[in-house]
């Protein structure tokens, strides 16, 4: 995908070096796909960089109640099963946030996908 959407912008910026081609508009058009996939990406490292600092800070406040229960606990049988029922949870949460990481890069795979076949058809309009 980003190759077709490269070989685009380079097929565009050869019709702008026609000199009675260029505009202002049509630069903009010619970089508009590659605007739009700038934002993309962007919009997706701040999911996925707040997502995963959502889950650092959870785990870590987690670990730390997880600790002082632990200290306070005379019973080792039940110390066991309190650290076993915090390994199960933590778990738990770390599947669920990779399971959002993979949803939030599937979504953006999608609107990539959509952006090159867009562009695609929107430089085949161009050339004729």
């Amino acid at each position: 995908m980003f190759i077709q959407l490269a070989e685009e912008f380079a097929t565009a910026m050869k019709s702008i070096n026609n000199a009675d081609q260029f505009s202002t508009d049509h630069f903009s058009t010619v970089m508009q796909p590659l605007n739009s996939l700038a934002e993309i990406s962007t919009k997706t490292v701040i999911q996925l960089l707040n997502q995963q600092s959502v889950l650092i800070i959870s785990i870590m406040n987690d670990s730390v109640a997880q600790t002082k229960a632990l200290l306070e606990e005379k019973d080792l049988t039940t110390a066991i099963e309190k650290q076993k029922v915090f390994t199960e949870e933590l778990q738990a949460k770390i599947s669920a946030s990779a399971k959002e990481a993979y949803d939030v890069v599937t979504n953006t795979s999608e609107e990539v996908a959509t952006l090159v076949k867009n562009s695609i058809a929107e430089a085949s309009t161009l050339d004729k």
